[in-house]
């Protein structure tokens, strides 16, 4: 009579007992199971691994430093100011310095996150992903030495990992927005 497989319940997991005719627990059978079992889970993990890393992109992000001679608040400020005027606003602000502030760390880091929703249409309407990027991240902190600095990925280099000439065209003129955007808020 061939083996059958009982499913008993034992501390809040399930355990798997094979019985032979004689309705002794095969300890051979569970190990060939165990065993089995493990085999399968270790190649769906491979399997899953490297699908994940066939699906990587790769792309070569341009980051943009602007320094300022003005505090740190004046360029907060001067951000949100300059965010209105070039037909943007400002749909996230990340107090850093106040976060941090919580492990101790002291220090003065602001990052916004700037867009135009009409502009994200046009970007999201191409494909979804863009929204890895979109809104634009503006960040303004000061360093070790008390100055303060405006930081921003170029958005063209972001967005170039994505097909279409509309998404670079968006891209480009980001940059000059953002680009201007950052200097006069450091000047």
């Amino acid at each position: 009579m061939p083996a059958l497989i009982e499913w008993k319940p034992k501390s809040k997991a399930i355990r798997r007992i094979v019985r032979s005719k004689e309705g002794k627990t095969s300890m051979k059978m569970n190990k060939v199971l165990s065993v089995l079992s493990l085999g399968i889970a270790l190649a769906a993990t491979s399997f899953l691994a490297t699908s994940a890393s066939a699906a990587e992109n790769s792309y070569q992000g341009a980051r943009v430093a602007v320094d300022s001679g003005k505090s740190f608040d004046d360029v907060t400020k001067a951000v949100k100011m300059m965010v209105a005027k070039n037909g943007m606003m400002v749909l996230a602000e990340v107090d850093h310095g106040k976060i941090l502030s919580m492990t101790g760390l002291k220090l003065k880091a602001k990052l916004f996150l700037v867009g135009n929703p009409m502009v994200g249409k046009e970007l999201f309407e191409q494909t979804h992903a863009v929204g890895l990027y979109v809104p634009v991240r503006l960040y303004v902190y000061t360093d070790a030495g008390g100055k303060t600095h405006v930081e921003y990925d170029k958005p063209s280099s972001l967005l170039g990992q994505f097909q279409g000439d509309k998404i670079g065209m968006v891209g480009k003129m980001l940059d000059e927005k953002i680009g201007g955007l950052a200097t006069m808020a450091a000047q």
